[in-house]
């Protein structure tokens, strides 16, 4: 009955979306998580309702449910004290700023840490001079670099990045999405499962500002609507499943399409092809 108990009470949670495919059970107790929504004040209780909703179960479980209400805690005051909450709609803040993962990655306790490793980068009055500090700091603060074999898998978290010090584009962009969020900056990640040209797949993260979304690859602090990969994007087929470029968006109509993972369904995204064409 307790796990039924709690499960509602996350599907009544305003504003989420894709919470029809929650899953029906979870690696913590029931009365644990339900324990952590008593405690946790509204409006935050509400966020964590959205959490545990609409976040994969293998990293809900990992994350368990205090670290669960801490996040929901934290990323709220981080939209509300931004200069720019005023530009961020509560729908948006809960799809591209309050959930704890982003694609497939394990589910990790982040959002404190990152915090605490990034204090020392300065807001900005602007997103985009916020976002180009905090995509300078992955190298010069954090210490993590590209390399395509070094980092043990694709998707790795942020904690998992930053305790490497290398990661692929995915790794990357995980990491500088998770510390937009920290700053109340709504960000999630794009990417294509294979360009026209057969050359590969590409991941790179998608931030809002003035109104609309802007794409930034991780670890190159000059970008901002450009990127070294504009010329494939502007080749994309939107046609073709395997050749459009998707953006990640909770209760979205297609399937995020994971080069390393491509049975994998419950990642929903929006598709953006016309966008960078």
């Amino acid at each position: 009955m307790m796990r039924h108990q709690f499960l509602v009470v996350a599907l009544l949670c305003s504003g989420c979306q894709s919470l029809q495919s929650a899953p029906k059970d979870r690696g913590a107790p029931a009365d644990s998580w339900q324990q952590a929504l008593e405690k946790t004040p509204e409006p935050a209780r509400s966020d964590l309702a959205c959490i545990i909703a609409s976040t994969p179960r293998g990293a809900l479980d990992q994350i368990g449910p205090e670290a669960a209400a801490r996040h929901a805690v934290v990323m709220r005051e981080a939209w509300q004290s931004a200069p720019w909450s005023d530009d961020v709609s509560e729908d948006l803040w809960r799809a591209a700023i309050l959930p704890p993962t982003h694609i497939s990655e394990a589910g990790e306790r982040w959002c404190d840490v990152l915090i605490s490793r990034l204090s020392s980068v300065e807001s900005k009055p602007d997103v985009q001079s916020t976002v180009r500090s905090l995509n300078a700091a992955i190298g010069e603060t954090l210490g993590v670099h590209y390399h395509p074999t070094k980092r043990r898998v694709p998707d790795q978290g942020p904690l998992e990045t930053m305790e490497s010090g290398w990661s692929s584009c995915t790794g990357l962009s995980i990491l500088l999405a998770g510390a937009c969020r920290t700053r109340g900056i709504p960000a999630r990640l794009a990417g294509t499962p294979l360009w026209i040209d057969q050359s590969g797949n590409h991941t790179w993260v998608e931030v809002w500002a003035d109104g609309g979304w802007h794409h930034v690859e991780a670890a190159d602090p000059n970008s901002w609507d450009s990127a070294w990969f504009d010329a494939k994007a502007a080749q994309a087929d939107g046609s073709d499943p395997m050749h459009r470029i998707y953006a990640v968006m909770p209760g979205g109509p297609y399937v995020f399409p994971m080069a390393w993972d491509l049975d994998r369904t419950d990642i929903r995204a929006v598709d953006v092809t016309e966008r960078y064409r």
